[in-house]
């Protein structure tokens, strides 16, 4: 596969899994407020359970601030941008791994292969930062080369 489609592919799967979870987290929001809307209308005993799906709705709605936060820094990189050094928004494979930076989302699957998907603020991407195809690097005492950047 063309690297340009590639991570074109790569990007479209981090956007869907970023959307998708953003769906069921304001799903388990409306859950968590309904549930506690149902517990108003009964007697005092029940005052906790109403408090406990509250809170649960206040932390859906702080994961969901998060994930929109997510999205809105995965969609200022443009996916059809070629680079030649390893910055925010590249696709990396290494001997040992294929990264892409942007959020830090973690594994997702593409065409078969397993990507990281990193915020650029993690480690490895320190000690690979401005590096280009044919650089090496080492990073928790493990050498890695660089095969590709995109």
């Amino acid at each position: 596969m063309e690297q340009n489609s590639l991570k074109k592919k790569i990007y479209e799967v981090a956007v869907e899994t970023l959307e998708s979870a953003a769906e069921r987290t304001r799903l388990a929001i409306e859950e968590a407020i309904q549930a506690a809307q149902e517990e108003v209308n009964t007697l005092d005993i029940y005052e906790s359970y109403r408090s406990q799906y509250l809170q649960k709705s206040e932390m859906f709605v702080s994961q969901y601030n998060k994930i929109l936060e997510q999205l809105d820094i995965l969609r200022k990189i443009n996916p059809e941008e070629e680079s030649q050094n390893i910055e925010f928004g590249s696709i990396v494979i290494t001997d040992r791994q294929k990264i892409f930076v942007a959020v830090g989302l973690g594994k997702i699957k593409v065409n078969g292969d397993t990507w990281f998907v990193i915020s650029p603020q993690v480690p490895i991407f320190e000690a690979m930062k401005g590096k280009k195809a044919g650089d090496e690097f080492i990073f928790n005492n493990i050498k890695h080369k660089i095969l590709q950047v995109s």
